[in-house]
């Protein structure tokens, strides 16, 4: 990568870091889910509000890297109003990138090509699965409720 691109590439991780710096919970959550990442001791905890089969809302606290801040960045833009068919289908394509099976997210979700770099970084790829693999926790409870 050349230095212009990688510029740009860190100025990119570092906006969506900035926009979870701070904690965004939700005061009355359906489903609250906490992850941590026992390589690297990265956690997220998501509240999540769902209605007919969608996530409706989405809350955060965030103590990962910046690839775990992603996720939860591009979740919490993205996913309320989102089916949990949805959910699930990203979380699948995220995964499948990281394991060297498939290209990044396209569409709405083409800002996660931004964890690409993690293909390479086999250790990390818990950390970077913490924030989706939340979302399907989340979904899973609310199923079951």
């Amino acid at each position: 990568m050349d230095d212009d691109l990688l510029d740009l590439y860190s100025e990119r991780l570092m906006a969506h870091g900035r926009r979870v710096a701070a904690d965004r919970r939700l005061a009355e959550p359906d489903v609250t889910v906490f992850r941590r990442s026992p390589l690297c001791g990265s956690t997220v905890t998501l509240d999540l509000c769902f209605e007919q089969g969608r996530i409706t809302d989405l809350g955060y606290a965030v103590r990962a890297c910046s690839l775990g801040q992603v996720g939860v960045s591009v979740l919490s833009e993205l996913l309320p109003g989102r089916s949990f068919e949805e959910a699930r289908a990203v979380t699948g394509a995220v995964r499948a990138m990281l394991a060297g099976q498939g290209p990044p997210p396209e569409g709405d979700w083409a800002e996660l090509e931004l964890l690409e770099p993690a293909i390479e970084l086999r250790n990390r790829h818990g950390s970077v699965m913490l924030p989706f693999e939340a979302v399907l926790q989340g979904i899973e409870e609310a199923e079951g409720q």
